[in-house]
């Protein structure tokens, strides 16, 4: 009987299907050449995402042997060395090309790691600054398109805009980023105390970018006109803040959400918890209404937001809300529901139990995970309502998640386990008592209940200090059940 042989089509979709398998894709770089070249272009969207510090820099030695001779000439005279190595060995494919995820904040991280490491320099920071300019001027002429675009606002550099604007008609996920950049000091110091954010040198790094780069983020350009023009199909938004924008910027920017067809994800995180921003979210929110199958909204005051702007999303699958206060009963349409929502995560907030029992009703019996926790304060306490209005409204959680949860309330909440077919629970303590293990209740929970498969504890519990004959029956039990334990970081925001 003759062998079925795989055609292309199919061999493509089974490595695309191994993109999050690092070992496998490797495996098929020494297959064949044909095996090699798509694992190749599925490593290459994003190389950084998946090496080391070392072997990152290493990656920018390709993309800068893969220069053009213009930007190549131009690097190499940076040097002080008489033969710059530009990379060594020919390289089999032109990886550049390959690229659908630019970060920013990684790549100028990276790049400038890899410089100081090639240069002998030690502190020239203009010659590191046109050596940052050039890569990922060149980085960005090798890419043919992206799907995923990292950028900070108060980054200045015309020139990369321009070459990328031809690069960015098919994008799907942009995210904005703005972070302050107080306590200015000398680059320096920063570099010797290793102050970081993100990865790079947070005071200095973006006034760095470019040698007559004004500090003051008023000056810096309008970077969201070339966005507008050229992007109109992204699919998720995603804007992490921490400084004050100009009112321009602000309009600019929410043009540029009006201008988008395909917007269904939206991500709205503000440190600084002011209302500048207020304007924008309500835009965006009441010209998505329709739309928007996911939102996360983190650090918000809701004296001056409505909620019936989320209430009428009637779309949502996916709705987090973290980090927010000022949200009041009173306030709510007590009427209405979520009629699509599936996963909902209320952690962290400082509002009282009864919005988040609410909220917790709107999602009704379609929810499939849930992730709730006690604030800080005396008004988010999960209470016996909380868990009633849940086993009620919402019968159908496969995925139960306490983000933070007090010791007293531990026996409480597993009370309520028997109401529900759970696949997964996760909890954190907010105190290394160990008493997720010494709780009968949910001993016979995984005794008599067939479909859970995975147990998430946070940091505060003490099975992960230290062992003693307790976590080794624990251990025995989870065996016996084939329960899957695993470390609970709830703070960890993901959507």
């Amino acid at each position: 009987m003759s062998l079925h042989i795989l055609n292309a089509d199919i061999i493509l979709e089974i490595i695309k299907n191994s993109r999050y398998n690092r070992k496998s894709l490797f495996k098929f770089l020494f297959t064949n050449k044909f095996f090699s070249k798509i694992a190749v272009s599925i490593l290459w969207e994003n190389p950084f995402k998946i090496c080391k510090i070392g072997n990152s820099e290493k990656i920018i030695e390709i993309y800068v042997q893969s220069s053009g001779e213009k930007e190549l000439n131009e690097i190499k005279e940076l040097f002080d060395r008489e033969n710059f190595e530009n990379g060594g060995k020919p390289l089999f494919f032109q990886y550049g090309k390959y690229l659908k995820e630019f970060q920013l904040e990684e790549i100028i991280k990276v790049i400038r790691s890899w410089y100081n490491n090639y240069s002998r320099r030690s502190s020239n920071y203009s010659n590191e600054n046109k050596a940052l300019k050039l890569i990922m001027k060149s980085i960005m002429k090798q890419c043919q398109s992206l799907d995923l675009l990292e950028w900070n606002v108060s980054f200045n550099n015309d020139e990369l805009l321009e070459i990328m604007q031809h690069k960015i008609k098919d994008l799907k996920e942009l995210t904005i980023n703005h972070y302050d950049d107080h306590n200015k000091s000398d680059s320096s110091n920063y570099r010797n105390n290793n102050i970081r954010y993100y990865g790079y040198y947070r005071n200095n790094s973006i006034n760095r970018y470019d040698d007559h780069n004004e500090s003051d983020s008023s000056n810096n350009i309008e970077c969201f006109g070339y966005f507008k023009n050229h992007s109109k199909n992204i699919s998720k938004l995603t804007i992490y803040n921490s400084k004050k924008w100009p009112d321009k910027n602000i309009k600019g920017f929410i043009s540029f959400i009006e201008s988008q067809n395909d917007l269904n994800s939206f991500i709205f995180d503000n440190e600084k918890n002011n209302g500048e921003f207020n304007d924008l979210i309500t835009s965006t929110l009441e010209s998505r209404t329709n739309n928007l199958t996911e939102m996360m909204l983190n650090h918000l005051n809701f004296s001056d937001l409505s909620f019936d702007h989320i209430d009428k999303c009637i779309n949502l699958e996916t709705l987090v809300l973290r980090y927010n206060k000022e949200l009041k009963f009173d306030d709510m349409d007590l009427y209405s529901s979520f009629k699509n929502l599936k996963k909902l995560d209320l952690s962290f907030n400082d509002w009282s139990p009864g919005v988040t029992n609410l909220i917790i009703k709107k999602a009704g019996n379609g929810l499939f995970s849930l992730t709730i926790g006690e604030g800080n304060t005396k008004q988010a306490k999960i209470n016996d309502d909380t868990l009633i209005t849940l086993t009620k409204s919402c019968p159908n959680i496969k995925s139960l998640s306490f983000s933070k949860i007090s010791n007293e309330k531990i026996n409480m909440i597993f009370s309520y386990l028997k109401d529900f077919k759970l696949v997964t629970l996760q909890i954190s303590q907010t105190k290394a008592n160990g008493t997720v293990m010494n709780s009968k209740l949910l001993l016979d929970y995984i005794k008599n209940e067939g479909s859970f498969c995975t147990l998430g504890l946070g940091k505060n519990d003490t099975y992960w200090l230290y062992y003693n004959d307790k976590r080794v029956n624990f251990e025995k039990l989870l065996r016996e059940h084939n329960i899957m334990l695993a470390p609970y970081k709830p703070k960890d925001i993901k959507m």
